[in-house]
């Protein structure tokens, strides 16, 4: 029986699919097998995937109606009959090593969770086993420098236990379609993973395994309309009320967590109606969620330039901020700058990273 299965799920990207399969077919561990998961493709892609499976017998493809990326991932892990599980996206590539270091690693640290680096140059994938200097370890307390770090959130360059995800009932949201699905699944792995084993360890291989395609236009992470929800406080607090609670996290180590945080839920304002922002965000003003959030700056006395529009509630400078940050203008800057002269107790956020967890 082969070791370990990769899930890929396929929506119309007919275009790039062969070469994410190509990436897998050039594996040097030949003990794989793959799941290629057509949720409704409309396109060329279904049949892609089935030639992929008539050409070598390791490709499996399940073919079913559209649900999104969540239903599709639940759909190829329920199938999966190895003991490791690693997730893909149809428009990405893994090095060929990626699978034989991901397995090595494990093998030799089977209490740990494994996971690796990725690059966004696919010239940089590593070609070439890791060596012991590349392994990196991070305790609970660590978790804000392994988000730092590592490619924590999204689902894939990790490898998944199987056992592990069926004894805890680990499922993809399928609710969720905006392409912030990732976080709640993250979230209750590392809750699951480090109630079990309070001492346990993420083993990260800190080399270039898998390219990440930032540049697929079709991609749901490219998204321009990600409407704010309740979901989307919903999801962060939840990461940071579990870092401060659960695994005791300094507070400043948490700086890249809050820093996306502040800014997705300014994105999401701006992506809202214009006439809509400001009572929407009266209204979300009110969960604790926002409060948290809005605190943790002062606290930390981290900067960010979205700390007083969200402390004051000015629904129409975040969105314009938001917008200048994307466009990278000389408005933002300017109120990023002017925000920091007045604000002296700010610490200086380069480097920060640099203080090791207590």
């Amino acid at each position: 029986m082969a070791s370990v299965t990769v899930v890929v799920p396929v929506y119309n990207m007919e275009r790039l699919v062969a070469r994410c399969f190509d990436s897998i077919l050039a594996q040097t561990c030949p003990d794989w097998e793959a799941i290629l998961v057509d949720d409704g493709s409309t396109d060329g892609s279904g049949r892609i995937c089935d030639k992929y499976a008539q050409k070598d017998s390791r490709f499996r493809v399940l073919h079913k109606p559209n649900g999104g990326v969540c239903s599709a991932r639940n759909a190829g892990l329920a199938a999966v009959r190895t003991p490791y599980a690693v997730l893909m996206d149809q428009d990405d590539m893994l090095s060929p090593v990626a699978l034989e270091a991901a397995l090595k690693a494990q093998q030799a640290h089977p209490d740990c969770l494994v996971t690796f680096c990725h690059t966004e140059d696919r010239r940089q994938l590593q070609e070439s086993l890791p060596s012991a200097s590349d392994e990196h370890f991070y305790a609970s307390r660590q978790v804000g420098h392994l988000y730092n770090h590592t490619p924590l959130v999204p689902p894939w360059c990790k490898l998944y236990p199987m056992e592990f995800l069926r004894r805890h009932n680990l499922r993809f949201d399928e609710t969720q379609k905006d392409g912030y699905e990732d976080r709640p699944f993250l979230r209750q792995y590392l809750a699951a993973f480090w109630t079990e084993n309070p001492e346990g360890l993420v083993c990260n291989l800190a080399c270039p395994l898998y390219f990440w395609e930032r540049e697929n236009e079709a991609s749901v992470s490219r998204r321009s309309d990600k409407p704010l929800k309740q979901a989307h406080f919903e999801m962060f607090d939840g990461l940071l009320q579990d870092a401060v609670h659960l695994y005791h996290a300094p507070l400043l180590s948490l700086q890249y967590i809050m820093l996306e945080y502040i800014q997705t839920i300014a994105f999401g304002l701006s992506c809202l109606p214009e006439d809509r922002r400001q009572a929407a965000l009266d209204e979300f003003a009110r969960l604790d969620a926002y409060r948290r959030m809005v605190e943790y700056f002062p606290r930390a006395r981290f900067y960010s330039v979205f700390y007083v529009p969200f402390r004051l509630r000015r629904a129409r400078l975040i969105a314009r901020l938001s917008q200048g940050r994307l466009a990278n203008d000389a408005f933002y800057w300017r109120l990023y700058k002017l925000g920091r002269l007045l604000h002296p107790f700010w610490r200086d956020w380069k480097g920060i990273d640099a203080i090791p967890a207590e």
